[in-house]
């Protein structure tokens, strides 16, 4: 049968009209959607990447541009995953049985307690997530500032609190005390002035007192096993390290009772527990060396009470029998000294080493670090604190 070349062109003008429409999404379709600024907030970035030692697990975090996050923890050779709600900065251990991290706060908490100008402390924070690799199962502890895992071990996960939220009475008690400090002290009636005989100069009446230097407590640090969830706990703690090994926990005590002031080593397999150095004072910069068994540290225990204290250098040995350092200059313009064991764990003495630069004294802030193979140790210097003249402007 033969077509009418009119038929024949219609069939070619809607086949090509059907294409046009299937091109532009049909006749329904609308013009496409502006992106808006909302859309990036639900895209997600891989943050920090860990890989066990083993190359079996993979963890990471993903998080959004606003919003609450996730910790993945990926099973590299099954493609198992498991999940933890807002986790982040995952430190997977040696053995590759566990991962900790940190649990971030609700978001939307965080942006309520602003809004309401909540004070810092009664903010939303931070939480403690250990997950066990081979369930999946997540323990979570609330309110922790910081926590660390042994580099070689995973038997032990040492983690440092908060301060505990302050009860109402607590608070109403705080309030009372900071109005009668705002209220000015009503002043002493007149009296005639009498002229008394010349004799040693009284201090004066109106003589403004010195200040009580102001330390502020720790909080509980607490040290965990792992595999079973046995605790230790440590009252008032500021500052904490773990050597390499994961054998011993250093760490220093500022409390408010003066003399529970200290650094302390923690035997963690055993709990037993060595006073390094006790005594009102600050105790700073623990540091162990490569193969953990020497620590050093600093602290202003002997000058804790001066304007400007100056601080100390000190040095401890895990091994029996070993711990005092004869201190010798390695040269004469650096800031280290050779460590020669002798008896018992004690005060470092660099300004008596030959070559000590003169003026000079052992630096709060400096870092420590020990040589590789263990033999010397480096330390900051600084000029020595000098106190203030009492008649210096303010």
């Amino acid at each position: 049968m033969k077509r009418s070349p009119m038929t024949s062109k219609s069939v070619l003008v809607a086949v090509v009209l059907a294409l046009a429409l299937a091109a532009s999404g049909g006749p329904a379709a609308g013009p496409k959607k502006p992106l808006s600024y909302d859309a990036y907030d639900g895209w997600r970035s891989i943050q920090g990447t860990q890989l066990s030692r083993d190359g079996r697990w993979l963890a990471y975090a993903l998080v959004p541009q606003d919003g609450d996050g996730e910790l993945v923890v990926r099973d590299l050779k099954t493609d198992k995953e498991h999940r933890a709600a807002r986790g982040r900065g995952a430190v997977l251990t040696a053995d590759g049985k566990f991962a900790v991290f940190t649990v971030a706060p609700v978001k939307a908490e965080v942006d309520k307690a602003k809004k309401d100008k909540k004070k810092p402390e009664e903010q939303p924070k931070s939480g403690l997530g250990i997950m066990d690799l081979a369930t999946g199962l997540v323990t979570t502890v609330d309110r922790v500032k910081s926590f660390k895992v042994a580099e070689d071990s995973g038997a032990f996960v040492a983690y440092l609190l908060e301060p505990p939220l302050k009860k109402p009475d607590e608070k109403k008690d705080e309030a009372k005390t900071e109005e009668a400090k705002k209220e000015p002290s009503a002043k002493p009636e007149a009296k005639p002035e009498v002229k008394a005989a010349p004799g040693p100069e009284a201090p004066k009446a109106d003589e403004p007192k010195k200040e009580e230097k102001k330390k502020e407590p720790g909080t509980e640090l607490v040290v965990r096993e792992l595999a079973t969830g046995k605790e230790t706990r440590i009252a008032e703690a500021v500052e904490y390290a773990w050597n390499k090994p994961g054998t011993w926990l250093a760490y220093g005590v500022s409390s408010k009772i003066p003399e529970n002031d200290g650094a302390f080593a923690l035997e963690a397999a055993a709990g037993r527990t060595v006073p390094l150095l006790k005594g009102l004072g600050n105790y700073k910069n623990l540091t162990f060396d490569e193969k953990g068994g020497q620590l050093a540290f600093v602290s202003d225990r002997d000058d804790y009470k001066a304007d400007k204290p100056a601080f100390k250098l000190y040095h401890w040995s895990t091994a029996e029998g070993t711990g005092k350092v004869v201190a010798k200059a390695h040269k004469a313009s650096s800031a280290a000294v050779e460590l020669v064991a002798v008896s018992a764990a004690s005060e470092l003495v660099p300004a008596q080493a030959k070559g000590f630069p003169a003026g000079l004294a052992v630096s709060e802030n400096g870092r420590l670090r020990f040589s590789k193979d263990g033999g010397r140790l480096f330390f900051g210097i600084a000029a020595v604190p000098e106190p203030e003249p009492k008649d210096a402007p303010e």
